[in-house]
Formats: C-alpha cells, sequence, structure tokens
C-alpha cells in the first residue's frame, strides 16, 4: 500500500466527515472507492469526464 496525502478546503473536509459518519465507513476506504470510481470512469469515458467538475457553474451550484 502507498499513502496519498492531500489538502482539501475545510468546507469539503467537514461534508467528508459527515458523509463518513452517516455511511458507516471511514474517510480513507470512501476516498479509495471514489478514487477507484474515478480511474474506473477515465479509463472508459476518457478526459471528457472533467468537463462538468472544471465548469465554473457546477462550482456555484452547491447545495
Amino acid at each position: 500500500m502507498k499513502r496519498l496525502p492531500i489538502n482539501m478546503p475545510d468546507a469539503l473536509k467537514e461534508d467528508f466527515e459527515k458523509m463518513s459518519e452517516e455511511v458507516g465507513l471511514s474517510q480513507n476506504q470512501l476516498a479509495v472507492m471514489a478514487l477507484h470510481s474515478l480511474v474506473a470512469n477515465y479509463e472508459s469515458k476518457g478526459s471528457f469526464i472533467f468537463a462538468d467538475l472544471l465548469n465554473p457553474e457546477h462550482r456555484s451550484n452547491k447545495k
């Protein structure tokens, strides 16, 4: 196993902690699941999967 330290905005970290508690999985488990999903999606659909995430409207439409 290799480690991957990451930095994230405080609000994202708080939401991630809340999600972890709600679903009963560790933050590490959730992050690994998300990364597996991201890599699989990228391998099947290519780099256009980032278009929506990079769209400024996506960031401003937060809950």
